[in-house]
This record gives C-alpha cells, structure tokens and sequence, in this order.
C-alpha cells in the first residue's frame, strides 16, 4: 500500500494500481526527443505488473505489532522476498522479457537502484536479501540466454550481456562499459524506473510539489532529468516532456480513511474501514 496521510485521514492506493498508472505512463512514452519503449508490448507489461507480487498482500491493509500503519516501505523482509518472488515469476511466465526487466527492477531495490536511485540503500550483503539477489540475478542471466534464440535475440545481444556482468559484479551504472550503458536492456530498465518514481510521487503526494525524476531514457543514447513543476492541485507540467501528447490525463484508484486509531493493533478493524470507504478516482493532469 501506499499511504498519504491527507486532511484527518489517510489515503490508500494498493500497488497493482500505482503499477497500472506506471504501465499507462509507459505506454504512452515517446517523441521527438524520447524513444518508444522497444519491445514496446514486453516494456508495458513490465512496468504495469512490476510490482504484481503485491497482488495478495494487497487485497487489505496491515498494521506492525505497534500499531503502525505498514505502507510499501516497511513491509517485513521475508514476506517482501516471498510475494516479489512470485510476481516475477507470474510476468516472466507471461512474457520473459517482462520478467527479465520485473527482475531487474526488484534487486535493484535492494542493490540501490544500480547506481540510479540513491536514495535506495544497497542490502546486497544483507539476509535475506543477499539470497534473493543472487537468485535473481541468476535468473536474469538464465533468461537473457534464453531471449538469444526467440523473437527478442535483437534485444538480447553482447551489450545486454556485458551490461548484466558488470551490474551483477558491481552494483552500479558507474562502472559500466559504454556499450553496456547504451543497451537497450539498460534504458528499459531506466525507463521503468522513471515511471516506477512518477506514479510513486502522484500517488503518494498529499499536494503536489516541485520535484526532479530521473535519469530517464532519450533518444540520443542520452539520459535527461525531468522537472516536475506544480500547475495546480492535481496539474503538473513536465520539462521535458516525454510524452506522445499533451495534456495526458491519468488517474488511480484510491481509498481516503478517516479518523484510524494509530494505537490499535486491531487489523479487523482497519480492513472493515479500509473496505467501508468508497474508492474513489484521483485523477491528474501531465502538461
């Protein structure tokens, strides 16, 4: 879940549908300045369903032992490991491309982003995840030797092979070979996270403030930042933009709580208030 807190009480917003508003955001990336997703159907699903594993868990709220309120930061270790786990086998099932870059996306969150989200802590040593990342890195590797003989072997050639050796060995972007930082592979993974932090900070944001998102993807082999700079409530405009129109218009399913008593740790109630809302679409605008 993510959970903002607004007014006297709080906003829910479950993962597969901050997922889908990523997905629609891919879907509609690409212009003059900015390539197409490519395999454009492969990049949509991931990013709609990189978090897919959340499914179950997110079919209601949960509380810590104390009483918190549990939002997508602080889900327990092992059960995160569990459900992501499962996710990523459910899109690499449906796509493998899909699930080489919904992995991807999942120990980057745990190895810092690769070098591009720095706000990420690298737990690459740490149980359980360390287990979890050498499997899935594994898997990565398995999946890419795979995609050499199928319809994705343009997708999957010596660049993406240097570039998930060099992640794998170092964890970051800066100390990636230049034909490893150009592969395609590399910008779809860009490109989802780009996505990935602009649902992210439309779903979790009370008010919407000036914010900068990136390295995203262009279409000069390059990367640009993009400014996010508040319009109106639910209006931004995004310098530069990396859409195929304007305004684009997008919204999420979402459920406003009211007046949730922070020192329960009675789950019941939460779910029968979480459910007792009415869910409700918030909507925003991209200029």
């Amino acid at each position: 879940m993510i959970i903002t807190e607004v007014g006297d009480g709080y906003r829910f917003v479950t993962q597969p549908d901050h997922g889908a508003l990523a997905g629609r955001l891919a879907a509609h990336w690409g212009n003059g300045r900015f390539d197409e997703p490519a395999p454009r159907s492969a990049v949509c699903l991931a990013a709609t369903h990189h978090d897919h594993g959340w499914h179950d868990y997110d079919l209601r709220p949960h509380r810590a032992d104390d009483g918190t309120l549990r939002d997508f930061t602080n889900v327990p270790d092992e059960e995160w490991v569990s459900f992501y786990t499962r996710g990523i086998e459910a899109v690499a099932a449906v796509d493998a491309y899909a699930g080489l870059l919904t992995s991807m996306h999942a120990t980057g969150l745990h190895r810092g982003g690769y070098g591009v989200r720095p706000s990420i802590p690298d737990q690459s040593d740490e149980p359980p995840y360390e287990s979890f990342i050498a499997e899935q890195e594994r898997f990565q590797r398995e999946r890419l030797t795979e995609l050499r003989d199928g319809r994705y072997s343009q997708y999957a050639g010596e660049d993406e092979r240097e570039l998930l050796s060099d992640l794998h060995e170092t964890g970051t972007v800066e100390e990636l070979a230049a034909s490893a930082a150009g592969s395609r592979l590399w910008r779809n993974y860009l490109l989802l996270q780009t996505v990935d932090v602009l649902s992210l900070f439309l779903c979790g944001s009370a008010s919407l403030e000036r914010t900068e998102i990136g390295p995203a993807p262009t279409a000069d082999s390059e990367t640009a930042s993009l400014g996010i700079e508040p319009l109106g409530p639910s209006t931004v405009e995004t310098k530069p933009s990396p859409f195929d129109t304007a305004p684009l218009a997008v919204s999420v399913p979402a459920r406003t709580v009211p007046e949730l008593d922070l020192n329960s740790t009675d789950e019941s109630e939460l779910v029968a208030a979480f459910y007792g809302a009415e869910q409700r679409s918030v909507e925003f605008t991209l200029r």
